[in-house]
Parts: structure tokens; sequence; C-alpha cells
């Protein structure tokens, strides 16, 4: 998994005609919908997620320094202002209300100042307080609301952070060394505390984030330690801890998709860390074995900046803020704002350190391969200096003047020497784009979409005269191990079927796709286990009541897809993405043989038989393999053929019949090549995520989903109908499923 760009919100138009461009200092995401605030200059613009588009934009008449979405009221946000007002800036009626003004009319403040605010979703006030002053005020959030109140608490110690919990009525203010307490948010009675011995120093809580459904708190202390504390007993415990750094915490964020926690530093590290349980009441916790770094790769600035039609600067921009939003995979990246006096008196020195740390890598690999090369300079990607986006851009243009000879040590000693990555790039203007990111896993792009079974309207049923529509009982995802039902009447969701009994603790897994066949009452789950194992796990639906609930099994593959009008066939991809391998359900087909010769009848290969109903009773697998490497492979309602599909390639058919044996193979030969035979080209880097068929009076036609456009085919793959127009920026793309 990586740190990848989606879009880069423009800001460009805030401010101008009045002096230099402005850079945003402050965001804040919208608890539910995909919405974001951006604090930019004097004003707070709303802008959709997903377009990009804006939506609202109020002058505050000063600068916001630190804003939340108010949770109590559906579109409106709290901000602090450099005037030190507090303000509510309502998007729908596009005016703003003063909550609460300064004692002093002369006290000012900067975005840099540490403010901190709390909002709880149980009462509609905001908790406020400067840093290491050592009372608490509360305001309502609504013009007409409660009025400001100054809380002292019970402890003559300086406050160094707030935070509220987002379902239960507990303030939580953390003091200096490290200690916190928990607060009733109506009476202030103090609930707990929650504090370390004297055996581990700690400066203060410097950021909060709470777990979306357990009772966990994880704490961001100023010395560069994370915390993690189980708050569900009367006696609160910390079950986690660990250093993440020398730099304080600045911020930490729960990725809810994800379920992994994002640290960041106050130097701009940014990590990312899961979080690990093993429950045995035989053995103590380890606290020490409860965060472990996550197989993320490190976010790469010069990237991310450059992304989807941006520009990178340098010297590259110290991460300031990272926001995160509460349910969805997405973030906005806030950067440091450098000035141009700045970046111009820091050049000299930049580019000085910049040689001598290539001149240190050249050193060391002198002698070495191209390959070896490159892994070191790789190493400097993340701090600007030949970063690998711009020496793939320098080895494309040489190649396209036909000065093929080029190579990546020739650009590095070129840098070197005359420093162009630093001087031909550099850009001291401020970064008036906000770029939102996601954790994007190119082996599996669904990762965000639930795994479910859709259905779908037929595509003639307003040409029918009774417009009759019957829906499912139910509706089938998957959760963890778990096969669920939603009653589409009632609303409520059970377990209808455990498809794991146990699974180890150390073992990491989660489902990628679910097929599942009406005519067959069959459920093919494939999940992926760490360490890149797959299975596909069969369970059949039980339809009489009389019998006993059918037992799953399991068979190892990366893909699953049934064949045929009647699905009485179905096929598993291995994990190499070369073999195949096919088993015959029963009532299925099976290969007719030659009266005469007793060998297999090519001419008509299957044929309809009786098979008693059986579990045990599939015949297979029949071993079939692919000239090359397939991705992915989908369910097709023709008799004996298989949909497949090639990442940036192809999407092909295949004939499950027996053909030309490989030499060195007992399976069957499937020819990937596309001379001589019907295929839809895929665009570059395009990715196959689903296929749905339904039958029309023309025959079948089939739905095609990808990462970059939806496709209408027929059984010939004949394009019907193709769109290649996103609505929005996702990864892949959420218009696509709406």
């Amino acid at each position: 998994m990586e740190w990848t760009t989606l879009q880069h919100l423009d800001l460009r138009h805030v401010g101008r005609g009045v002096g230099k461009p402005l850079q945003p200092h402050a965001a804040a995401f919208h608890p539910s919908q995909s919405l974001i605030s951006v604090a930019i200059g004097t004003y707070i613009i709303e802008l959709d997620t997903l377009t990009g588009c804006k939506i609202a934009s109020i002058d505050m008449s000063s600068p916001v320094v630190r804003m939340a979405y108010s949770p109590t009221s559906g579109h409106a946000v709290v901000a602090i202002l450099e005037d030190c007002t507090i303000r509510s800036c309502d998007f729908d009626t596009e005016q703003t209300c003063v909550l609460h003004s300064p004692e002093k009319k002369s006290e000012h403040i900067t975005y840099d100042t540490e403010v901190h605010l709390a909002l709880t979703p149980l009462q509609p006030v905001v908790f406020f307080g400067f840093h290491k002053r050592m009372s608490v005020t509360v305001v309502g959030t609504v013009e007409g609301g409660r009025a400001p109140t100054k809380i002292k608490t019970d402890l003559k110690k300086p406050i160094v952070n707030l935070a509220c919990h987002p379902r239960l009525p507990v303030l939580y203010v953390a003091y200096a060394e490290g200690l916190i307490r928990a607060y009733n948010i109506h009476t202030y009675a103090v609930h707990y505390t929650l504090q370390l011995d004297n055996t581990i120093k700690l400066m203060g809580a410097g950021a909060f984030a709470f777990h979306p459904t357990l009772e966990w708190i994880f704490v961001g202390d100023r010395r560069g330690t994370l915390l993690a504390w189980d708050v569900s007993t009367e006696r609160p415990n910390m079950i986690g801890i660990t250093q993440v750094g020398s730099q304080p915490i600045i911020s930490i964020s729960w990725l809810a998709m994800l379920r992994l926690l994002v640290t960041l530093s106050k130097d701009g590290t940014l990590q990312v860390w899961k979080t690990r349980v093993i429950l045995n009441p035989n053995r103590p916790p380890m606290q020490a074995n409860f965060f472990e770094p996550a197989a993320i790769d490190s976010i790469d600035i010069p990237s991310i900046l450059s992304q989807q039609g941006g520009e990178t600067v340098y010297p590259l921009p110290r991460i300031r803020a990272l926001e995160v939003h509460p349910k969805l995979n997405l973030a906005a990246l806030l950067f440091a704002n450098v000035g141009a006096g700045d970046n111009l008196k820091n050049r000299s020195a930049y580019t000085r350190d910049g040689r001598k740390q290539l001149f240190a890598v050249l050193q060391s690999a002198r002698g070495s391969s191209a390959s070896v090369l490159k892994e070191k300079l790789s190493t400097l990607g993340s701090s600007g200096i030949l970063a690998d986006h711009q020496l793939q851009a320098q080895l494309q243009e040489h190649h396209l003047r036909g000065e093929s000879q080029l190579t990546i040590s020739d650009i590095a000693r070129k840098a070197f020497l005359y420093s162009h990555f630093m001087e031909g790039h550099a850009k001291s203007a401020p970064i008036t784009r906000l770029p939102l990111i996601t954790v994007l896993d190119s082996r599996h792009q669904l990762k965000d979409i639930p795994v479910c079974q859709p259905y779908h309207l037929e595509l003639n049923f307003f040409n029918r005269e009774n417009r009759v529509l019957h829906y499912p009982v139910r509706a089938f995802y998957i959760d963890g191990i778990n096969l669920m039902a939603y009653n589409l009447s009632s609303g409520g969701d059970s377990i209808y079927k455990k498809l794991y009994t146990s699974i180890p603790g150390s073992v990491e897994y989660y489902p990628k796709h679910v097929v599942y066949s009406k005519k067959q009452h069959l459920f093919l789950v494939i999940y992926e286990f760490s360490g890149a194992t797959n299975e596909v796990v069969l369970y059949w639906e039980n339809t009489d009541t009389k019998l006993p609930n059918s037992k799953g099994s399991t068979v190892k593959g990366r893909g699953a897809a049934f064949i045929g009008p009647k699905d009485n066939q179905f096929a598993i991809l291995d994990d190499d993405k070369t073999g195949l391998e096919l088993y015959i359900l029963p009532g299925g087909v099976t290969e007719k043989t030659d009266e005469k010769t007793g060998q297999p009848d090519l001419m008509n290969p299957t044929a309809d038989i009786d098979v008693p109903s059986d579990v045990n009773s599939i015949r297979g697998p029949m071993q079939f393999m692919f000239e090359s490497e397939v991705d992915f492979i989908f369910s097709t309602p023709i008799e004996s053929t298989l949909m497949f599909a090639c990442n940036g390639s192809q999407i092909g058919l295949a004939k499950l019949i027996q053909g030309y044996s490989l030499s060195k193979s007992d399976g069957h030969y499937i020819s990937t090549k596309t001379e001589g035979r019907k295929s839809i080209k895929l665009k570059a880097n395009e990715i196959v995520l689903q296929v749905h068929w339904q039958e029309t009076p023309r025959g079948y036609v089939a739905g095609v989903l990808t990462t970059q456009r939806v496709l209408m085919v027929s059984a010939d793959l004949d394009i019907l109908a193709s769109s290649s127009t996103k609505f929005d920026k996702g990864v892949p793309s959420i218009s696509l499923y709406c």
C-alpha cells in the first residue's frame, strides 16, 4: 500500500489581485459527508471532496487559527480567529455569528499559536483554551446559546490539550507531565485519571484520537511517545506504548476503513501503525507489541505534489498538519508556509546539503550496477533530491529525443555537478492548492468498497407491461469471517454463516470478493491472508430448513467465477496467475466421449448428465494453464466460457475445452494472445473491477466496470456503449458505483 494523490483542490482564485498568492493553513472534514472546509486568507471555503467543486465561500474578516465542524448542527463550522474571537460559520445561510469575544481587544494570535478546541455531539457547546493556561472556557455553538463560562479545573497545572469523547459525555483535559483527567461535561465531576508511573517520563498530550467502536483512546505525547488506553472498565489501563521518535506528536488520526493509526510529528514525519491485540487469558497483554508499523510505503512529498496535474516545490515544504476524514479513506495535507525570502536564503544551503548526500551515495555505489544505484538513489526520494518520478521523467524525455544512452547514473552525476535538481525546479511561490490523498492498495482496488453481493434492475424492466420488481428477501455482505444477511424488509442484519471457525490472532486477513450463484445457491468468497496467500471459501446456502446446515470448504486460489447458463461449473485462479482449476457441480456437465474410440468428443465437449445432489460429489479439478499471467477472472452465462482480464492489457474470453497440451504440463492450454480472436484493449494502468451479466432479447450483455470507464459489451466482446467521463477524482471513481 502507498500514499497517492486523488486531486488538488484549486484555491488559486482566493485573494487574486490583492497581492501574492495565498496558501491554505487550516482544514476540517465533515463528520459524515464528503465535504471539506478550507481556511485560506480570511476566507473559509467549503468544497466537495469527490468533484472538487466549491460549494460556499464566507469572508470571516480575520484569518482562522483552528476550526472544526459542529457535530450538533448539519452544516456549520466553529472557528477560532486571529483576533481571538470564536465564530460560527453556517454554510446553509452563508452567515457568521460571534460566539465569544476576548476580554482584551488587543489580544492577537497567529495560525502557529497552539489553541485547543473540543466539541461534543451530545451538547451544542464548544470547549476551548489557550496553551498552558489554567482554565477552560465553554460556550454555546449557536447564536443565543450558552453564555461563555470559565471552568476552573481541580488541578493547578498548565493545560496542554483538550478532547471530547465522540460517544460519551466526557471531556479529557491534558495537563503537563503527561497527566490526563476525564470530566463529565454536565457536572465536571472527575470520572478517572490516565497517568503512568514515574518510570516513564512524559511532557503532556499533543494529540488525541478515538477508536470508532471500541473504548480505546490514543494519545500522542510531546516527548514522541504513542500510548493506547482502554477506558471500557472502571479502572482504565494502558494497553499499548511505543516510541515514535524524538519530536513531539502533533496529530493522531484513525483511518476507519483501513483500521490503521496515523501519527504526525512536529518535524513533518508521517507514520502509520496497526494495532494488534492477543486475546489469551493465560498471558498478560504485551504493551510493547500493541503498535506495529503498517506495511505502507513512506509518503513521497515530491510525488504527492506532482501527481494529478500538480507541481512540486523546492526546498520541500514540511507537513504542518494532516486532516483525516472520520469515515472515508481520505486525508488532506497542509504544509508550512515558506516565504520567498526564506526560500532564496536557504536555496544555496539546501543545494550544498543535497550535494553532500548525493556525493555520499555516488561514492558508495562506485562499480555497482544501475539497479543498485537506483535503489540507493531512491532513498533520497523523500528528501526531494533526485526523486524517482523526476528520474523517470528525465529518462523518458531523453528517450523521446532519441538519446537512449542516457542512464540514471548520468543524471545523478549531472545533478551533482550542476545541482539542476535544485536550481531548475525551485519554486518560491506558496502552495495554493490543497492535495487530497488516500492510501491505495494497488493489489486490491476495491478495498474501500464493502464486499457484498449486488443485485441489479433488469435492462428491459421498463419495457414490461407489469412493472413489478421482485426484490430479494435479503442482501449478503462479508464482515470479517462472517457471511452477513441484511433483511431488506426489517432493516436488520444477522450472521448467516461463519465461514471460518477460528483464525489465529497473528494472521492478518481481509475479504476481497464474493460471487454468488442463485441457481446453485453457492457462495464463493475470496480471502487474502498475510503473506499474500489466498483462499476461496465454498458455502452452499441451506434452502431446506429440514436439512442440517451445510459445511463450507476451502480451495487455494486468488479468484473464482461461475461458468455456463446454469452456473454448473466454477473456476479457481491459482496464486501464480497462470494456473486455472475447473470444477463441475452436481447436476453439471462433463465431457462426452465418442462411442467408438472412447476419446473425448471435441466437436461436442459437454453434455448434461444426472448427478446426485450431494455436496461431496463435485467433480474436478480439471487443470488449465494460461499462456501468460491473468489478473482477474469473471463469471459468464456462456457455455464453457470464462472471461479474464490482464491489467492494462486486455479483456478476453477463454473456452474451457480440451485444446493443445503443453509439453511440460498435465493441463490444458489457454492462449492469451490477441491475434486471431476478439478482445477488448485496455488503456495503460486500467484495471477491470467488476463484471455483471444480464439477458436481453438480443442476447447476453455485460456491464464492465474499470478504474477509468464503464463499458457495455456483448457476448462477442463488441463494445455497445462506453463512458470515460469521471464525475469525481476517486481511486477508484466513486461515481461509477452510484
